[in-house]
C-alpha cells in the first residue's frame, strides 16, 4: 500500500491548487488577501507595487500554476492506475 502513498499525495496536492488557483483568479478579494499575508506575497508587492503584482499574478503565475497543479493532478491519478493495474 505505501506505492500508493506519492502518486495519492501528488493527486491531492495537485486538486488542492487547482481549486485554489482558479478561486483567486475569481476573486480579486482572495487575490489581495493572499499578497498581503503571504511572504512571497508581500515581496512581490514590495518590489512591484499591489497594482503590478496583481496584473502579473492574474496574466502569468496564476495560469502557469493552474497548468501545473492539474498535470500533476492527472500524473497522480496515472499513477494510481498502472500501479493498480499492476497489482
Amino acid at each position: 500500500m505505501e506505492v500508493f502513498a506519492i502518486p495519492a499525495l501528488l493527486t491531492l496536492a495537485g486538486l488542492f491548487f487547482t481549486i485554489r488557483n482558479i478561486s483567486h483568479l475569481k476573486s480579486e478579494e482572495k487575490l489581495i488577501r493572499y499578497l498581503e499575508t503571504s511572504p512571497k506575497g508581500k515581496l512581490w508587492v514590495e518590489r512591484f507595487g499591489m497594482e503590478k503584482t496583481m496584473n502579473l499574478t492574474k496574466k502569468y503565475f496564476l495560469p502557469i500554476g493552474t497548468v501545473i497543479s492539474i498535470a500533476m493532478f492527472c500524473y497522480g491519478l496515472w499513477a494510481i492506475k498502472i500501479i493498480a493495474s499492476s497489482l
